[in-house]
């Protein structure tokens, strides 16, 4: 597929995908077999301490989650959709016991670098020890900006390319195990290293997706070690977006066809955390535990929750996005050409409930966004703290001078305008425009908490690898409002600058690039 172009700029104060600007600041489309380890968790026996080995006798549960992590050097990845079309999990005799799922769920890895996929909690499994899982993949399509110096997949240096199309081939094995007990859930959590999953050709013109390539997968069972999560808590869903049924105390959340993310349903505590919408006139005043005095069925939503060692959910928190459901897009901010004018990538979006504008958008594709007179911008910080003076550099504005590439926004689309041939759709007459969640991966510098600087921000942001950039987090008790999620390590002063740090922070940057800090954390993930 040809390279889309971005609107074009006259003005050297906007910015376009892939131009730099200096700052100093402190994924025949086969199915794919990959075969996943686990670390050991003996199945019980008697008090005696006996572990059972094989054929232990009764059923249990097993709850999969999946991750990505380690991004490779180019091109610079926007999204990188593949199909699930399988899982089995395989017994130290070899035997494999198939999992149902329902359907075969398209997932956006790049979603993966910072979120947590809940793939799902599977009863009858026979009690056994078992080697690992096989998942099947197929269909990798990717959206990327070409970083490169050559053409890639017919994509120009310097260029944004679409929706592009890969053959996907190997299989890739790790060798642990992990337990099936009739007495115990089990938790596993499917890690794809993307750095050693997708490579450039030798000859520079191709892009290769390749299972078979050493250290792709890897697995381990859940919590994952240095998470900061409670006692019985395997894992943190986060983010979950989508249309709200309330049947109290469970909460539904059902995302948009095109995600193909499905549903999640989970249960709200006295514990729940309940947020205000970005505008703050829904949930303004909700009663502590009772979820539908803050959310209502039929309204958006966004929901973290809690994966328990039980394989249940439980609502750690939840916020109201929209009052009825109306068409929304959320992307990546790649190219802004005017105040009025920018375009995004896509990567989430809530059609509305009746005659939808936006049927035909895809994730990963390009959106040209046409604001209306005196819009209304918002920050969705749900319930992190952020710094006053940080929040206005985008709450309050209502142009594209507030807005930045790499920023993650959603916006309503009042009009809209199918793609046609290499014009891209647009979203026109787009009255309301909410900063969300930049998720991305960079290089952490010399720990330190709470705040600490990152280097090598993705290439669509558009600045220098060298660029220096503060990331703010949040201490304080896990869980509790207000306070970053970390995965892999305790707080900010863990983190190793030998390795990258994943991120999903609000980019509340000025327009002389010099916030102090640029980006507020509400999960940093190392593996």
């Amino acid at each position: 597929m040809a390279a889309f172009s971005f609107p074009g700029m006259t003005n050297a104060g906007y910015a376009v995908m892939g131009c730099h600007m200096n700052r100093s600041k402190a994924l025949s489309l086969l199915p794919v077999l990959l075969l996943a380890a686990l670390s050991l968790a003996a199945c019980s026996g008697p008090k005696t301490g006996t572990i059972c080995i094989s054929n232990c006798g009764g059923t249990g549960t097993v709850s999969l989650t999946m991750v990505a992590d380690t991004l490779p050097a180019n091109p610079s990845l926007v999204t990188f959709k593949v199909t699930i079309t399988g899982i089995a999990l395989v017994t130290s005799g070899g035997t494999q016991q198939a999992l149902s799922l329902n359907g075969s769920p398209v997932v956006d890895l790049m979603r993966l670098q910072s979120d947590t996929l809940f793939l799902g909690t599977f009863a009858n499994i026979p009690a056994n020890q078992y080697t690992g899982v096989i998942v099947s993949f197929s269909n990798p399509v990717l959206t990327f900006f070409n970083d490169t110096a050559n053409t890639l997949q017919g994509c120009p240096p310097a260029s944004g390319c679409p929706q592009v199309s890969l053959s996907a081939f190997g299989t890739s094995q790790a060798n642990v195990t992990f337990s099936v007990s009739s007495t115990a859930a089990a938790g596993v959590g499917i890690d794809l290293n993307l750095s050693n999953l997708l490579s450039i050709s030798s000859s520079g013109a191709s892009l290769v997706v390749n299972f078979a390539s050493p250290n792709v997968l890897s697995a381990f069972t859940l919590p994952r070690a240095g998470s900061n999560l409670s006692s019985g808590q395997l894992d943190l869903i986060e983010d979950f977006t989508g249309v709200v049924s309330i049947n109290n105390p469970a909460v539904t959340i059902t995302s948009a066809t095109a995600t193909t993310r499905g549903s999640l349903t989970a249960t709200a505590t006295a514990n729940t955390i309940l947020n205000a919408d970005p505008s703050g006139t829904l949930c303004a005043n909700p009663t502590p535990g009772q979820v539908a005095t803050c959310v209502s069925s039929n309204q958006a939503a966004s929901m973290d929750v809690i994966l328990k060692s039980d394989g249940t959910l439980s609502i750690q928190e939840i916020e109201p996005l929209l009052a009825t459901v109306q068409d929304t897009v959320e992307g990546s901010v790649v190219s802004i050409s005017t105040p009025s004018q920018f375009m995004m990538i896509v990567t989430d979006l809530i059609p509305a409930a009746q005659n939808t504008l936006i049927g035909s958008l895809k994730i990963g594709d390009a959106l040209v966004v046409n604001l209306a007179a005196n819009p209304t911008f918002f920050v969705d910080t749900k319930g992190l703290s952020v710094l006053p003076g940080v929040l206005n550099n985008f709450a309050t504005q209502n142009n594209t001078t507030a807005m930045h590439l790499g920023q993650s926004v959603a916006a309503h689309v009042a009009a809209f305008t199918a793609a046609t041939g290499s014009t891209n759709a647009s979203a026109n007459n787009t009255d309301t425009v909410t900063l969300r969640w930049s998720r991305f991966t960079a290089t952490p510098q010399t720990p330190s908490s709470p705040a600490f600087n990152i280097v090598g921000v993705p290439s669509y942001f558009g600045f220098t690898p060298s660029s220096m950039f503060v990331v703010q987090t949040a201490t304080g008790t896990p869980g509790t409002l207000g306070v970053t999620n970390f995965d892999g390590v305790t707080d900010a002063s863990g983190l190793s600058n030998t390795r990258p740090v994943a991120l999903r922070a609000l980019f509340l940057e000025n327009t002389t690039n010099s916030a102090n800090p640029a980006f507020t954390a509400a999960k940093v993930r190392q593996h």
